[in-house]
């Protein structure tokens, strides 16, 4: 039990950090007869109860962490967010400022024997090797200046090669990779916590106005206002999700509109809550405190991105490269000071040594 808790430990926390927003969906969606809902333990042994209640428990924290892991991804990598970083666009721009900008010339002279040079077209800038190799790196061209052509062939090829030393450092062994893993599971539970915070907040959000809805009992305007939020986030999701499925024809398996589905459903969910919501419940506060969550761990996510990816980048050239510092930095040994005069000179220890040429006597001059 402990074994599997220790392997899957960041996605059952994603699935903990879930619990605010289903307390808050338990909330929204409560009737008048409410009721607990059977487990069915009546079979199990009595003694048993406690470890399958546990199993239990673990199998949905997994299960629910594991889905919100695997859409925090989607969702926080998908282009409906730009120009708010992405996963693919922080690590566009990480890979372009270690071999494409004014950086990788320092990069020449500091760190040649440990640094992989990236191939020549690499570069969205045809020009940029030169400009390296002439040090004239103030006439490099920035990433915000490259043009929509430009960042898709450059945002392919980065996807290409991260994914291949990825792939290699990782086939190094736990052992090597540690450190990557670490950052790894960060980005795992903090990209959860932002997904989670983000849901909690449009809840809180949509409870706030229907909680102005139920103040607002005398203004007719007013309370139809309280709508606007919800129906504003539905026709957004329809209007992407109608975007994503034209222009994903060919593909439509291996790119699922699992943002807008979100985002559809959260919205379905809002013009429910409006309408239903009590204004007694400070849905306000829950907004606040949602929204520093979600920004914190976005921040946490953001920075812990731009680490891994640094660490990618810069690991795989020192395993293909190892340095040997002790040859490089060892100074030659002096001759030991303690020695004899005639030891210290290497001509006099050259004729102390017996020539087999010069003392052997020939048979014939016996």
């Amino acid at each position: 039990m402990l074994d599997a808790l220790k392997f899957a430990f960041e996605i059952l926390v994603v699935g903990v950090l879930a619990l605010p927003w289903l307390a808050v969906l338990n909330r929204i969606f409560r009737f008048e007869h409410d009721s607990d809902f059977p487990i069915g333990l009546s079979s199990v042994p009595e003694g048993a109860r406690g470890a399958v209640t546990v199993a239990i428990v673990i199998a949905f924290g997994y299960l629910l962490g594991s889905a919100v892991s695997r859409f925090s991804r989607d969702f926080f990598n998908d282009e409906l967010w730009k120009p708010l970083p992405t996963e693919d666009m922080i690590r566009d721009n990480v890979y372009y400022d270690e071999f494409c900008s004014e950086h990788a010339f320092v990069y020449q002279y500091w760190s040649q024997p440990i640094h992989l040079e990236p191939p020549s077209d690499f570069c969205p800038d045809k020009k940029t090797k030169e400009k390296l190799l002439r040090g004239k790196s103030e006439e490099l061209a920035k990433f915000s200046e490259l043009d929509k052509d430009q960042l898709e062939s450059f945002d392919g090829k980065v996807q290409e090669a991260f994914m291949l030393e990825e792939s290699e450092l990782l086939l190094q062994g736990l052992d090597k990779v540690d450190r990557l893993k670490q950052y790894y599971d960060q980005i795992t539970v903090l990209r959860g916590a932002a997904f989670n915070g983000f849901i909690l907040l449009l809840l809180c959000v949509f409870g706030t106005c229907g909680a102005l809805r139920a103040h607002w009992s005398g203004h007719r305007i007013l309370r139809l206002l309280t709508f606007l939020p919800a129906g504003s986030v539905a026709v957004f999701a329809l209007y992407r999700s109608w975007m994503h499925l034209h222009g994903a024809v060919q593909h439509h398996y291996s790119d699922p509109p699992l943002a807008e589905l979100v985002i559809l459903l959260l919205a379905g969910t809002g013009l429910f809550v409006t309408a239903k919501a009590e204004a007694g419940v400070p849905y306000f506060r829950f907004c606040i405190l949602a929204a520093v969550l979600t920004a914190i761990s976005f921040g946490g996510w953001w920075w812990t991105e731009v680490m891994y990816d640094l660490q990618v980048i810069h690991s795989l050239p020192e395993l293909k490269h190892p340095t040997a510092p002790a040859e490089i930095m060892t100074p030659p040994q002096a001759p030991p000071t303690n020695l004899p005069p005639a030891l210290k000179s290497p001509t006099a220890v050259t004729g102390s040594m017996p020539d087999s040429r010069k003392t052997a006597t020939p048979q014939s001059a016996r």
